[in-house]
């Protein structure tokens, strides 16, 4: 099970494919033991199991971070994620951004409602920098840039 995943993920020098699929099999499997037994021994095989997918989180991890790769399968929206955090901390910290009072200035991309007010597809904002992240990560706002 994720053994064989954490096996794999170790011998490639990329990131290998890890299907939904493969994924959704091992998730049902240890929802059942979890749902189904409250015995110290099964007990510590879930932690083996949290163990081996915190070893694998970390594995790709470092692959994306050391050289850049991106993960494929069922994990590829993380490493989107992971880059739209490092183009706003680069952005911000090579003053890129217009931030001030602690906020972003940040296009909306798509109506919504943010902070109790309508906002319209175009309309600005100031957002502080964790909710324009998760905005953004969303694509209901991008942050303005200085330079593209």
């Amino acid at each position: 099970m994720l053994d064989e995943i954490l096996n794999r993920e170790i011998s490639s020098e990329t990131p290998v494919e890890i299907s939904l699929s493969e994924i959704q099999k091992i998730s049902q499997t240890l929802a059942k033991i979890r749902i189904s037994y409250d015995d110290e021994i099964h007990k510590n095989e879930i932690k083996v199991y949290e163990e081996l997918a915190e070893s694998l989180f970390e594995v790709r991890l470092s692959k994306y971070l050391e050289d850049n790769y991106k993960g494929k399968g069922f994990d590829e929206f993380v490493f989107n994620i992971l880059d739209k955090i490092k183009e706003l901390y680069i952005s911000l910290l090579s003053g890129n951004l217009i931030f001030n009072d602690g906020k972003i200035l940040c296009k909306v991309m798509k109506d919504t409602i943010i902070e109790s007010i309508e906002l319209k597809k175009g309309d600005l904002i100031f957002l502080d920098l964790q909710k324009a992240l998760a905005l953004w990560t969303a694509e209901y706002i991008t942050p303005c840039k200085i330079v593209s």
